[in-house]
């Protein structure tokens, strides 16, 4: 597949009220690329698009997002990747926090013959962005992050976003590497999720929804399989298997999974320990929940809200 994407007629997207967006205005002379942090403050953004690839990924909070016409909430843990040309709308939620570190990129600054490729050329860096460069119906509107592969991307951008702002010596070649290791990441949790995904209107769909949904407003109180089965009129037997054929996890690994994600944002608070974050996300142990927390993040709770507490500053 060759490197290529179709560019809107500019003067069409100006007439129509469209904001664009260019490298040339937007970025440091002779660096392709930008890292930045923003909060609710930075208010909405009406439909525009940009000549560079852009990188959102939600630290804490949500905000609304619209690409191809469709429009998607966006949440902690989540990354959102567009790609040059592709008209889009931010909403912010009143009201509601949020921190996102961004990440701007020219697919030149990942290989220079990106720029401009020849018909026909196969290029190794642009399996990076491959799944970026689609119609916008086809583009994934997010990718959600979890357990290992969110703090691998978080420590990966809190590392960019300070070699831009310091400058040091090779700046340039870290973002290039930690920016291919990110998109990596990314690349492995599409593909993953891409596995799982099951052909919408199934006829467990609505049974199967309704079940996460639970699980995602009880995940804090005991939640028990033969609960879901009955709320669901399914046996033990048929609600495991549509369950994982929908979330690609048994019972017991989906609550526990999503589990550790609000735990995630919970140990980002100064005020909670790690102990009230235990028995607030449902877990009755701390061992326990130390346990299973590292085996989903690679690390302690303990570490992790240091960490957390250390680069939010």
């Amino acid at each position: 597949m060759t490197l290529h994407w179709i560019k809107q007629d500019i003067a069409e997207c100006t007439r129509r009220g469209i904001v664009y967006f260019t490298s040339e205005l937007e970025m440091m002379s002779g660096l392709p690329c930008k890292m930045y942090r923003i909060n609710e403050d930075y208010g909405s953004m009406s439909d525009h698009m940009h000549d560079y690839f852009q990188i959102w990924y939600v630290r804490r909070g949500e905000f609304d997002h619209t690409m191809g016409g469709r429009k998607y909430s966006v949440v902690q843990g989540d990354i959102v990747v567009v790609p040059p040309y592709c008209i889009h709308r931010v909403e912010m939620l009143p009201g509601r926090e949020l921190e996102v570190i961004g990440c701007e990129f020219t697919p030149g600054f990942i290989n220079e013959q990106l720029a401009s490729p020849e018909e026909g050329s196969r290029l190794f860096d642009q399996a990076f962005i491959e799944a970026f460069v689609a119609p916008e119906h086809e583009i994934p509107p997010k990718i959600s992050l979890s357990g290992s592969s969110d703090l691998a991307a978080q420590e990966l951008l809190n590392e960019m976003l300070g070699e831009y702002s310091r400058r040091s010596p090779c700046f340039e070649m870290l973002l290039k590497a930690n920016l291919l290791k990110l998109m990596m990441i990314v690349n492995r949790e599409h593909d993953a999720a891409s596995a799982h995904a099951r052909p919408a209107g199934g006829q467990y769909h609505e049974q199967m929804l309704g079940a996460i949904q639970f699980i995602h407003q009880h995940y804090d109180q005991p939640l028990r399989l033969e609960e879901l089965c009955s709320m669901t009129m399914m046996s033990r037997t048929n609600f495991c298997r549509h369950f994982k054929e929908i979330t690609g996890r048994t019972f017991s690994q989906y609550v526990a999974s999503y589990r550790i994600r609000m735990a995630m944002k919970l140990l980002t608070e100064p005020e909670l320990t790690v102990t009230e974050v235990c028995y607030k996300v449902g877990f009755n142990e701390l061992p326990y929940f130390c346990r299973i927390f590292k085996k989903y993040t690679g690390t302690t709770p303990a570490y992790y809200k240091k960490n957390s507490d250390r680069s939010s500053r």
